[in-house]
């Protein structure tokens, strides 16, 4: 500044019109004979820190001369301060949380971090549950998360990248990998990504990943989810790229292929035999949950003469009353689970899960007596929705719910032969699919009998090197 007069304008002009519209307060003190001015917004400053910190110190200042390189070096206490210039920055620095201290006769600033937002404290995971495990879990903090990551990886290799994305949120990010481990191609990748995304505001770790996967019109996600820090650290390890978003409690994992949505880090946690009886468990599941009602489709409205015929006449017996065809049967019972699963979703807490379970017995034990569903149907349909549920990552149990009616209608119209057809039209899409360069079917194709081991087992003892479809700097863990 060239005169005191121009601070005092900008002070007078941020009084006048930003006080009412975003909150901003300026406390002045007067220590010999200069004026100093502190700016920062109540609601998310940590104001105890603001006054020991900073105003205390200065307050309590007594020498005659006062410049603003010896308020940053011996006066306030505060350890995250850096010293700038310029008017244009000085709003933006004010609302991200920081404390503003300007001298009237200085051009200089200083800009103190006292950055404070209201958030609860770390908690069990909500949507990735396990029997034994750490209990911690993300939360909408962005430096708890990190963190959580420091915690449990004390390794000088570890990079954290920070950046700002959303023009108006300015929402900060971090992608996190090992430096010596991860391949250089996927980090440059994911790094050009979030480097075009150019958009107003970003809320939520699910608008970053719609940008990852770009124009892809592709239904199965390439992008991994994780809640608890433990199991995105297991990842970092294996040589894999974490994102961290602000006011997000789910991190997000890649690359990640279809295999790796039904691996949990618990698996690492169990013995080597309940660890593959488990997975031959998800796998089985996961076709279940995809092909069971539109095979019962295909069985009850086209095929009956493949079963015994002791089962012919039951299944006639018990669909006599029944007013409507299999498919459209069928059909329907998919869409009422459906529609129960989100209404459990939205419903508060205490009632959710009663309402889940008295809709679906009381549905569906009167549907039965009065005729209008046959029993065999109400069994398929509720082992169809039970399965599922068992995947570890409930992102990609969507394709799933979505693919079964495809199947349901394909395999209506054409039997068996569009049972298959559509079943092969959605294996060769997802043969076919890759995520960040990688096959979305790894380790199973193309097939790799050392990665399929270690992915089957699940042990660290046999998991000598890290996965090679990942193509890692350093493959050795052991």
């Amino acid at each position: 500044m060239k005169n005191n007069c121009s601070w005092n304008d900008f002070i007078d002009n941020i009084k006048n019109e930003y006080k009412d519209k975003i909150g901003i307060k300026v406390r002045e003190i007067t220590i010999s004979s200069s004026k100093i001015f502190i700016i920062y917004i109540p609601q998310i400053t940590d104001r105890e820190r603001l006054s020991v910190d900073i105003i205390k110190p200065i307050i309590q200042y007594k020498n005659s001369k006062v410049n603003i390189e010896d308020i940053a070096d011996s006066v306030i206490y505060l350890d995250d301060i850096f010293i700038n210039s310029g008017k244009d920055k000085l709003i933006d620095y004010v609302v991200k949380g920081n404390s503003i201290i300007i001298l009237d006769n200085e051009e200089k600033y200083i800009v103190a971090n006292t950055y404070k937002v209201e958030k609860r404290g770390i908690e069990s995971p909500q949507l990735q549950n396990v029997l034994r495990g750490p209990k911690d879990a993300f939360t909408e903090n962005f430096d708890s998360n990190i963190s959580l990551i420091r915690y449990r990886i004390k390794d000088s290799s570890l990079i954290i990248k920070s950046s700002i994305i959303g023009k108006r949120t300015k929402t900060s990010l971090a992608i996190i990998y090992l430096k010596d481990v991860a391949n250089e191609l996927y980090v440059n990748q994911i790094t050009e990504s979030l480097n075009e995304i150019n958009v107003d505001g970003i809320v939520e770790s699910g608008y970053i990943q719609k940008f990852l996967c770009g124009k892809s019109k592709n239904l199965f996600p390439k992008v991994g989810l994780v809640e608890r820090s433990d199991a995105a650290c297991g990842e970092i390890l294996r040589g894999k790229i974490c994102i961290i978003v602000e006011g997000s409690n789910i991190a997000l994992i890649m690359p990640q292929t279809l295999p790796e949505f039904l691996k949990p880090e618990d698996d690492y946690y169990e013995n080597i035999y309940m660890s593959l009886f488990l997975k031959f468990l998800r796998i089985s599941s996961f076709l279940m949950s995809l092909i069971l009602s539109p095979l019962y489709i295909a069985i009850i409205s086209f095929h009956p003469d493949i079963l015994p015929p002791q089962y012919i006449l039951v299944l006639a017996a018990s669909r006599i009353t029944v007013p409507v065809n299999a498919v459209l049967e069928i059909t329907i019972m998919e869409l009422v689970t459906e529609i129960l699963k989100e209404s459990s979703l939205r419903l508060p807490k205490q009632i959710g899960s009663a309402i889940s379970i008295v809709g679906t017995i009381v549905i569906g034990q009167a549907a039965v007596s009065a005729g209008l569903v046959s029993a065999l149907t109400v069994i398929i349909v509720s082992l169809s929705t039970i399965t599922s549920f068992i995947s570890p990552d409930y992102s990609i149990t969507y394709p799933i719910r979505i693919l079964k009616f495809f199947m349901i209608i394909i395999t209506g119209i054409l039997g068996l032969v569009g049972f298959v057809v559509s079943l092969t039209i959605i294996m060769l899409t997802i043969s076919s699919n890759n995520s960040f360069g990688i096959p979305y079917t790894s380790p199973a194709a193309p097939i790799n009998l050392k990665d399929i081991k270690n992915y089957l087992l699940s042990d660290i003892r046999l998991e000598r090197e890290r996965p090679e479809f990942l193509k890692n700097k350093d493959k050795t863990r052991q």
